[in-house]
């Protein structure tokens, strides 16, 4: 538990120590509130309103990490829902 919450900074932001035994339950919240595709569209949206609304254009290496790492949180959000929907049929 001291690792984690080392690597969280000992800050962990709206994270309850039953989350932290047990992340799946945090998780299944999430897409309660937020669904799938819903996600995945606020979060291009996010993105959209940083390339729009920056204050300096993105160089080419600066666009290029934020588009890796929209795409690597997509796919971390799929992975999150695939686990929490097999976790939820488990548990049933």
């Amino acid at each position: 538990m001291d690792k984690i919450k080392k690597v969280l900074n000992y800050q962990p932001a709206d994270i309850r120590e039953s989350d932290i035994d047990n992340p799946i339950s945090g998780m299944n919240y999430f897409f309660v509130n937020h669904p799938l595709h819903e996600s995945r569209e606020k979060l291009w949206r996010l993105y959209e309103g940083w390339i729009y609304l920056a204050s300096e254009s993105p160089d080419g290496e600066e666009l290029k990490d934020m588009i890796f790492f929209s795409n690597s949180l997509i796919e971390m959000l799929n992975l999150c829902f695939v686990f929490t929907e097999k976790n939820k049929e488990v548990r049933e």
